[in-house]
């Protein structure tokens, strides 16, 4: 299987990191960084893992498209 182009590859590494970006945005909890430890919530916490598994996997997805 023939390798991808350069041209190939930063597109799909822009449409990555833009995609993952997007999905860390939309998935972090609003003002989390600002409470206090005993005002945040399970739920907050578990978007917060969340946002940091989608920014992971988007990451790992990103390294793939470069491995050669």
């Amino acid at each position: 299987m023939p390798y991808p182009t350069l041209i190939k590859r930063l597109l799909a590494s822009c449409f990555v990191l833009i995609g993952g970006l997007l999905i860390v945005l939309a998935i972090w909890p609003d003002g989390i960084t600002d409470l206090a430890p005993e005002d945040v919530t399970a739920g907050a916490v578990a978007r917060a893992i969340g946002a940091v598994a989608a920014a992971a996997i988007g990451v790992m997805v990103l390294l793939t498209l470069w491995d050669e």
